[in-house]
């Protein structure tokens, strides 16, 4: 090796040192913006809860920038009635930001999301190549081959008024439903779908 490159081989090598030096540097740089991020926005959600009561926390061109009055047509707003809609705005945002500061999190429920059902609430047999055993109250309860019984949600009750005994149906999870009907029946056979709540096994 000429002895150029013996002495340049130490100065590259540290200029890779320095590189590599400098880019775990910049990752840790963004890992603690994106942490900070998160801690201004939920300082700032909380804040809006806390604080509403002191007077105006936005203004009607900050909840409304300008540029998109016009498109909504707000610009024909008399100023009453832009406070109004102000005040109702903001009034949802102290609603909104006081329910995801007291909801409590279940153990191993991530921040956002129901917990998946446990325990006697769990079915077993998730997923397609089931059918319909028995439809009671027309369609409040249905009965799957298996003995399995799935309280139909009240909401949906209309939906699965008619299925009928043989109907193929897919069982899946789903958080969608009313509090506690966390299982989806999809009817293949019509399209129709409703939640249900898992009772058990008849």
């Amino acid at each position: 090796m000429p002895a150029d490159n013996v002495g340049f081989m130490p100065i590259v090598m540290a200029a890779r040192v320095s590189s590599l030096h400098e880019t775990g540097q910049e990752r840790e740089k963004e890992g603690a913006m994106g942490r900070a991020n998160v801690a201004v926005f939920s300082a700032l959600v909380l804040s809006v809860a806390a604080f509403a009561a002191e007077g105006p926390l936005l203004s009607f061109d900050q909840v409304f920038p300008p540029a998109h009055q016009r498109q909504m047509g707000l610009h024909k707003l008399t100023n009453a009635e832009k406070e109004a809609l102000r005040k109702h705005v903001e009034a949802l945002l102290v609603v909104a930001a006081r329910a995801g500061a007291e909801r409590p999190v279940a153990p191993g429920e991530a921040p956002g999301r129901p917990a998946k059902p446990r325990g006697a609430n769990v079915y077993a047999g998730v997923g397609r190549g089931h059918w319909v055993k028995e439809n009671i109250g027309r369609g409040e309860i249905i009965l799957l081959e298996d003995g399995s019984l799935w309280k139909i949600d009240p909401l949906e009750k209309l939906d699965a008024s008619l299925w009928l005994k043989l109907s193929e149906i897919s069982v899946l999870e789903s958080n969608a439903g009313s509090p506690g009907y966390n299982y989806l029946l999809v009817n293949t056979d019509d399209g129709e779908k409703a939640h249900a709540k898992y009772m058990g096994k008849k």
